[in-house]
């Protein structure tokens, strides 16, 4: 493989000039050296030496994407990625660090892992963690000495950059939704009520609103298990036993809102002649499902836009106070909610 020295000899220029135009810092090299330098580069197929320059620049331009696995019972957890989700916000977030010249690295963080030490193995300019709660924060990432920002997280530790979403207001939208549209016996499907997270939140939200209705949150109508596609089939063949007793179910995710459309229909309930659903996030997969989902949306692309640009001026150290992001939600009428 060719070396900076050899094309440099070549085009007769010192390395320095060479490096220049290789790292897109030519402004002082006229406009025919420039060319004859890229010339010579595409003729010897040159292909930079990643890790060399970070050993001289100290960066290694790598971003790690840490998404914690919280729920070891859950048997789908190998299957992350079945969620449309973690593609949309994954996407996005290599988008944006691509533009900004930066790789992506995924890693997903079961309870075992003492990540501070796995960052100082991979030289990682920068951390986005995904969905972190307060005791994982301490067990899994303390230590960290480089950027670190949050999305989804709900820490009471409030010193790094967070992006979240308004998911209590998403929460409330949803169930005033149901209510308005004339539903009273309301029920909620999620991951947990206790704790302190994107599932909690929406559920402070989803109890807010029905106070506030004067509705009775009937406990024995709210589902908590695993925030997938099958925890969600699994409650909807259930709730043929509820016929009657519940008219309305707001789902703290649209995968698992569409699990449980499939889940009645396999039981000849029928959405939304039967129950009405409405889901949050957003997701394509929303628009493409019988009946199409109403849902609270959240914009995922923005989301991961803006924990770039944190963590971007953070490792240039342009911001100093830890910032917090909140993106607003909307609602999306479509078919599921009569």
């Amino acid at each position: 493989m060719a070396s900076i020295k050899e094309i440099a000899k070549l085009a007769k220029v010192s390395p320095m000039t060479v490096s220049n135009v290789i790292h897109k810092k030519s402004a002082r090299v006229s406009a025919e050296t420039r060319e004859r330098i890229e010339k010579i580069i595409q003729e010897l197929d040159y292909v930079p030496n990643m890790s060399a320059r970070a050993l001289v620049s100290n960066r290694s331009n790598i971003v790690v994407l840490a998404i914690p696995q919280t729920l070891s019972d859950d048997p789908n957890k190998n299957k992350a990625l079945i969620n449309p989700f973690y593609g949309e916000i994954i996407n996005s977030i290599e988008y944006h660090l691509r533009q900004e010249g930066y790789y992506l690295m995924l890693r997903f963080v079961s309870e075992t892992d003492i990540f501070s030490s796995m960052v100082v193995n991979w030289n990682a300019d920068g951390v986005i963690l995904l969905g972190a709660m307060d005791n994982q924060l301490d067990l899994n990432f303390k230590n960290i000495k480089i950027p670190l920002v949050l999305i989804d997280s709900y820490v009471s530790q409030f010193s790094y950059d967070n992006v979240m979403t308004d998911d209590f207001k998403g929460g409330y939208l949803a169930t005033e939704h149901l209510i308005k549209t004339g539903h009273k016996k309301i029920g909620m499907i999620l991951t947990a009520i206790d704790g302190m997270g994107v599932a909690q939140q929406r559920y402070k939200g989803f109890k807010q609103a029905m106070e506030d209705y004067n509705c009775f949150v009937d406990h024995d109508l709210v589902f908590e298990g695993h925030p997938t596609y099958e925890y969600g089939y699994e409650v909807g063949r259930k709730l043929i036993d509820k016929v009657g007793e519940i008219d309305g179910l707001f789902a703290y995710s649209d995968l698992v809102a569409i699990g449980v459309i499939q889940g009645m229909k396999d039981k000849g309930i029928i959405v939304p002649r039967d129950i009405s659903i409405i889901g949050f996030d957003g997701l394509f997969i929303g628009n493409i499902c019988e009946p199409r989902l109403t849902t609270v949306y959240q914009d995922i692309d923005e989301k991961g836009k803006q924990a770039v640009e944190l963590l971007i001026n953070r490792i240039k150290g342009k911001t100093i106070e830890p910032q917090k992001v909140i993106l607003p939600v909307s609602l999306i009428e479509r078919d599921s909610v009569n």
